[in-house]
């Protein structure tokens, strides 16, 4: 199980890496969102999943909910570093 957390942890730096050398780049900064905004609709469209939500509602919710950790973190990258590197 450990082994598979590292691997998580490594695959979502390089996600930030990568994300945060396209967020210098308003134009494809904002496709970047408006496409993760659309995967982050729940399947059933339900807003309310009342007192115990469903099993499909919890996981879209933990996924929007990393979704938008990695965005931010690359948003705060980006901004502490708004220059790309010279090649």
């Amino acid at each position: 199980m450990e082994n598979i957390e590292f691997r998580l942890a490594a695959h979502r730096e390089v996600l930030v890496a990568v994300l945060s050398a396209l967020a210098r780049h308003d134009d494809v900064w904002a496709e970047i969102n408006r496409l993760l905004e659309e995967a982050q609709i729940v399947q059933d469209h339900e807003e309310d999943p009342g007192v115990v939500p469903s099993e499909a509602f919890a996981r879209q919710n933990a996924m929007t909910t990393e979704i938008a950790s990695i965005l931010n973190d690359a948003t705060a990258r980006a901004n502490a570093d708004p220059e790309p590197a010279a090649p």
